[in-house]
């Protein structure tokens, strides 16, 4: 059994985290098999936008505490499953095209860190999130101690992480972390209504503002950054084909070129 499900609808690729007796619980083959078919999605000129999910009733729940409890991995192996954790949010952070983590059931600590990774976040009002490394003596991943203040500010995040208790996805539109929080039945037809938008914006310019969204610079640098941008898309198709249609009052149809 494949441990992350890949499928396609038009411009759209769903990753589904397939390990649903163990509520998605992350494995070293789950995550290398989630950073292959992310870069697989980023790479392929026909994919415009991801949809992230889980099978079952949890989106992840983190850390599969049983296989860390087994005592049977090396150093050498603990800094290997570490290295892949990190991997798989920095590529959902750094995708050219937009990902939206359609959670409809439990996000806990790397399942949280990879809903938080993605540019967008569609989950189930009474789906709970939580970050409780602290509780049991671990620590956070993927960049969240910069992320998530962004997100939410300084303040909440700080009793997300250092509190670590559990909050809805209500709680969560509520706070600034989710774009939405729609019913349980309603989320990956909701994720992915949302994806279909996103994967008619135009390519090279929405790669171009995720880039500069990420980065966070400062003001002065952003006001020399953003003429060079927009001097660059002048140059191509897609800038041409958006300036035509919106003069003829139609829909445009970018390329990526």
């Amino acid at each position: 059994m494949t441990t992350v499900l890949a499928t396609r609808s038009g411009s759209t690729a769903t990753l589904a985290l397939n390990r649903p007796h163990r509520l998605n619980a992350v494995s070293e083959e789950l995550y290398q098999t989630l950073i292959d078919e992310l870069v697989a999605s980023d790479t392929d000129p026909d994919v415009r936008a991801v949809v992230l999910t889980g099978t079952g009733r949890a989106f992840c729940v983190g850390a599969d505490l049983k296989a860390h409890n087994s005592g049977t991995r090396s150093r050498e192996e603990q800094a290997h499953y570490l290295d892949l954790a990190q991997r798989v949010c920095e590529q959902i952070q750094r995708m050219d095209i937009p990902v939206v983590a359609a959670v409809n059931g439990y996000a806990l600590g790397a399942g949280a860190e990879m809903a938080v990774s993605a540019d967008f976040l569609v989950i189930a009002e009474d789906a709970q999130m939580g970050f409780p490394e602290v509780s049991i003596g671990t620590f956070v991943g993927g960049g969240v101690t910069n992320r998530l203040p962004r997100l939410v500010g300084l303040r909440r995040a700080t009793d997300m992480l250092i509190l670590g208790e559990r909050f809805t996805g209500s709680q969560a539109l509520e706070w600034g972390l989710a774009h939405s929080a729609v019913p349980a039945d309603t989320v990956f037809e909701a994720a992915h209504a949302l994806a279909s938008t996103l994967a008619a914006k135009a390519p090279l310019s929405l790669a171009r503002m995720k880039a500069a969204l990420r980065r966070n610079d400062p003001l002065e640098v952003v006001l020399d950054t953003e003429p060079q941008e927009l001097l660059a898309l002048m140059g191509t198709q897609d800038w041409a084909e958006g300036v035509a249609a919106f003069a003829e009052r139609r829909t445009p149809i970018f390329q990526g070129k």
